[in-house]
């Protein structure tokens, strides 16, 4: 396969784990409910995210998860993904916080409290939207190589009031 060297790292890796799954490697097997929409993705595009990245890590393509980029202090067990349209765009996380993440919108002030206390100021976790993403936004935001930047500014004009 070759891939145009300005390609981000993350859609290298979907392009990669899309190819086995065309090539017929088998979908692993959800075991729980269905999840809620999130950012503009339906429950069951987020259980196909998890299973494109399961099959990422069978396949030796995901980096080790190291420690949580959120809290720095506990061991990541898990990786979060912003939007869900850029299934590789993660970053590793340890559960505690990656509940935190997913809790904010309905917990603004325990969200609050958890950036203030000791949050680095360049910390991703700054950026995150304190209102859920709709669908047509988020799918924009996945166009972009860089999405962390994409949802900076997105996250930046909400808060200017400049988005819904």
């Amino acid at each position: 396969m070759t891939v145009p060297a300005e390609t981000p790292a993350d859609m290298v890796i979907e392009r990669q784990v899309n190819e086995a799954i065309a090539s017929g490697h088998p979908l692993p097997r959800w075991g729980w409910p269905q999840p809620p929409p999130y950012n503009g993705a339906t429950g069951a595009e987020r259980v196909y995210v998890w299973q494109q990245n399961r099959i990422g890590q069978m396949l030796g393509l995901m980096p080790r998860l190291g420690t949580c980029s959120a809290c720095e202090r506990r061991k990541a067990e898990g990786s979060h993904g912003e939007i869900y349209f850029r299934p590789f765009a993660l970053h590793p996380v340890c559960r505690s916080c990656h509940a935190r993440i997913h809790r904010r919108y309905g917990s603004p002030g325990t969200w609050q409290d958890f950036l203030n206390d000791g949050t680095p100021a360049g910390s991703w976790l700054r950026i995150l939207p304190m209102k859920p993403i709709s669908r047509v936004d988020a799918l924009e935001i996945a166009k972009r190589p860089d999405v962390l930047k994409a949802l900076a500014e997105y996250s930046a004009a909400l808060q200017a009031g400049k988005s819904e």
